[in-house]
């Protein structure tokens, strides 16, 4: 054991080292408030570094570690709830590689009327657009090649990535330094596809230098790691670095924006604690344990062993729980093996089994009903949601995106406007509101888009509610009471929503709610003028 006197001494050098002045030595010194990762002992000092500095000014670094299965991003201090932890363009974006939609390579527009392009062949809307900077990458090295042969634009991405090697080296380094998943891929029956409609036909281009084991290399790279962007009208491809090094959580901690030049910029959805890691939800919120490994082996090639997966209860969420079958227990059923469909499921309070035959057969017929549903049809809606809430937990994911459904129709849909919703109406869509953020506090906590949407719904019909209330008891103290509670909700939902990009769906809806405040505010105002009057 080391003396008390050794430790200290320890202890002293160590504090020594993390606090002195990265530019004079100084000892009393603080950490950069941006990154954490040197510090200044005045502002002198972090004037005269703030140029070499800046660059490296990040509140997350890029790890490895056997514990997160190789690169990833964490934490270099604590970040709140609302703070960016980066914002970039993409070094790379285009068509999907696996039935990509025909669009025109220069803009990327899904237009009914292409022609080809006069030097390499490939789907354009006009010779304008041929000439556009978003094609020249493919169109150069198809050109150069000088091929006669049809080419689909599944192959448009990896060449695009392959023309980086000339106009951006470094990122073209970055790109081939990613996780490809090329073992878990090639087991695929995708890979027959990709070998025939991609790798096959780059290969034939003879580009110099570029063999079949770099082409495998970057068809992994862009299927494992690309964001889903979409064009005009049509759905791409964008390989964002270094938000592609967010490792995937069922929980996560960021949630990300994209504006319509395509610039990914990622916030903190809830505190994220010093050297911890910054972790994304490649998948749905809502979606059950079961779906959420299919889709993510599907669309990423690995499968997920987070907390919430290795919970039966889905940390309490119950977003893949039953109901139980018998008329005297209220308890839910869970599977014994959440990772597994094979296994028997019971319920956790009376231990009834249920086959996992039997599970499968319902959420089969779930699954047949919801696919042909029409969400904006709402007494259907209605009917599925009831019809299943007799074999699921209140709290399923499914029965949960049906609550949304419903709530986003009232006070919209045909039949359902403001002006027909009677005072019971509004009641039940504030109950819906409620259980839907109960299972998104659990599932989706945080500053996440989903609990924003769900705050501002609530806060609406709270207001109309306390009007009507108001009509029939003239009591302005429950009026008051009903308008600030709902101002606590908009307000949150201000927060969450303000961060969209002005001019997406969600963007103009933060201008809708900065105004609402406004109103809001002084109505409340009115209200408490009238109550001190009273």
């Amino acid at each position: 054991c080391q003396s008390s006197e050794s430790q200290y001494a320890q202890f002293k050098a160590t504090l020594w080292i993390i606090m002195s002045c990265t530019v004079c030595s100084e000892t009393t010194a603080t950490p950069c408030g941006g990154c954490g990762t040197v510090s200044y002992c005045g502002k002198d000092c972090q004037r005269k570094h703030w140029k070499q500095h800046k660059a490296n000014c990040k509140p997350y670094t890029i790890v490895s570690s056997e514990e997160e299965h190789g690169r990833h991003m964490r934490s270099t201090r604590d970040i709140k709830p609302g703070e960016t932890l980066m914002s970039t363009l993409p070094a790379c974006v285009g068509p999907r590689l696996h039935q990509p939609t025909p669009c025109c390579l220069g803009c990327h527009s899904a237009k009914a009327k292409l022609i080809k392009c006069t030097k390499c062949g490939l789907s354009v809307c006009s010779s304008s657009c041929a000439k556009k900077p978003a094609h020249q990458g493919e169109c150069q090295l198809i050109a150069e090649s000088g091929t006669e042969d049809i080419l689909g634009i599944g192959i448009v991405t990896p060449l695009r990535i392959i023309a980086l090697r000339e106009s951006a080296p470094n990122e073209y380094e970055t790109i081939l330094s990613m996780e490809g998943n090329l073992e878990e891929l090639k087991s695929r029956p995708i890979w027959n596809y990709l070998e025939e409609n991609v790798i096959t036909p780059v290969l034939s281009l003879n580009i110099k230098n570029i063999s079949i084991e770099i082409i495998e290399q970057i068809v992994g790279i862009i299927l494992t790691n690309s964001f889903e962007v979409v064009g005009a009208g049509c759905l791409l491809f964008g390989l964002f670095f270094p938000p592609a090094m967010m490792n995937h959580h069922c929980v996560g901690n960021v949630r990300i924006t994209l504006d319509d030049s395509n610039r990914m910029t990622v916030y903190a959805s809830r505190q994220i604690k010093k050297n911890t890691p910054v972790k994304f939800n490649y998948g749905r919120a809502l979606d059950t344990t079961w779906t959420r490994q299919i889709n993510l082996m599907e669309n990423k090639f690995f499968t997920c062993a987070c907390e919430r997966c290795l919970d039966p209860s889905e940390l309490g969420s119950h977003i893949s729980s039953l109901k139980c079958y018998q008329s005297d227990c209220i308890g839910p059923v869970l599977p014994s093996d959440p990772l597994s469909m094979k296994q028997d499921w019971k319920c956790s309070s009376c231990k009834t089994g249920v086959k996992a035959e039997d599970v499968r057969n319902i959420l089969k017929e779930l699954q047949k009903e919801t696919a042909v549903l029409n969400s904006n049809n709402l007494k259907e809606v209605m009917q599925v949601l009831n019809k299943f809430s007799q074999l699921l937990h209140p709290n399923h994911g499914v029965l949960t995106e049906l609550k949304q459904f419903l709530i986003s129709g009232l006070g919209r849909l045909p039949g359902y406007a403001i002006v027909e919703m009677k005072e019971s109406d509004h009641l039940q869509k504030i109950s819906l509101c409620r259980q839907v953020l109960e299972v998104l506090d659990i599932v989706d906590p945080g500053l996440s888009l989903g609990r924003g949407l769900m705050l501002f719904e609530l806060h609406s019909t709270l207001v109309m509610v306390s009007n009507m209330e108001f009509e029939k008891t003239q009591n302005a103290s429950i009026m008051l009471s009903r308008l600030l509670e709902a101002e606590t909700y908009l307000k949150e939902a201000s927060k969450i929503l303000t961060v969209e990009p002005p001019n997406s769906p969600y963007g103009q809806l933060a201008s809708t709610v900065k105004h609402s405040m406004a109103d809001l505010t002084e109505y409340i105002h009115s209200v408490q003028n009238h109550t001190m009057s009273a």
